[in-house]
């Protein structure tokens, strides 16, 4: 992706409150925080693949991004040129992990987020597998989580697509059904789970930048991820 300068100013705190967002709404989010050097602000994100032991001496956990894990090149992280299709990946999660019942779902709620939230980058590389020391595979907590279409000049289109259609503005109920049935799951669970952040979304965002600010100052930018998260909830919601 390209940004204008401004974009790069902003984007540290758009990802810090996009992600915040997520966890918010029950999501398993990388753990992130807004931090500051004199004026330049960035977002400081603690790795979930490395932990200390009881000595204190730090370990690796080994991880793979699907792109990895299914044998795709760097270059084909987005489904529009010859990747992954979310069927895929849900199909990836639903056979290797230790916990699928519980990881599919989280997974199915990260594509729901990412379509309501505007985050339009939602890629196969940002999706890992994690294999724990006691041999357990689980889903990754999610990571780079940003309001894209909060950005000038970012394509809307979605990384991955909702039932044959990547233009969010568009995504209608046939589109989800037609995306459960990709996944092999009742379209009736999926549009429960479409209906609940949707109508749950708009008040968490509210909340979730009056406390980003008082935590962090003013941040008029963040009204427009506030803008474009309500509008697309009632999209989804009148559809």
């Amino acid at each position: 992706m390209k940004f204008e300068l401004a974009d790069y100013r902003h984007l540290p705190a758009y990802e810090t409150f996009t992600t915040q967002l997520a966890r918010t709404v029950g999501l398993p989010v990388v753990d992130i925080e807004l931090r500051s050097i004199k004026r330049i602000r960035y977002a400081r994100i603690a790795r979930y693949d490395r932990v200390r032991d009881d000595r204190g001496e730090v370990q690796r956990w080994h991880q793979e991004d699907f792109c990895q894990a299914m044998g795709y090149g760097h270059e084909k992280k987005y489904q529009n040129d010859g990747g992954l299709s979310f069927g895929q990946c849900y199909l990836l999660v639903r056979n290797a992990s230790s916990e699928p019942a519980i990881d599919t779902q989280h997974l199915l709620r990260w594509q729901i987020f990412n379509v309501l939230a505007g985050n339009s980058d939602g890629h196969a590389k940002n999706l890992s597998l994690l294999h724990l020391p006691n041999g357990a595979i689980r889903l990754a907590p999610f990571y780079d989580l940003v309001c894209t279409r909060a950005i000038q000049r970012i394509d809307s289109h979605l990384a991955f697509d909702v039932g044959g259609e990547r233009n969010p503005s568009l995504i209608a109920r046939p589109h989800w059904e037609a995306f459960a049935r990709q996944c092999d799951i009742r379209p009736r669970f999926l549009i429960k789970l479409v209906e609940e952040m949707a109508t749950r979304l708009p008040q968490v965002a509210v909340s979730a930048r009056t406390t980003f600010e008082e935590r962090f100052g003013a941040y008029p930018a963040l009204q427009r991820i506030e803008r474009i998260v309500i509008k697309q909830c009632e999209r989804v919601i009148k559809r």
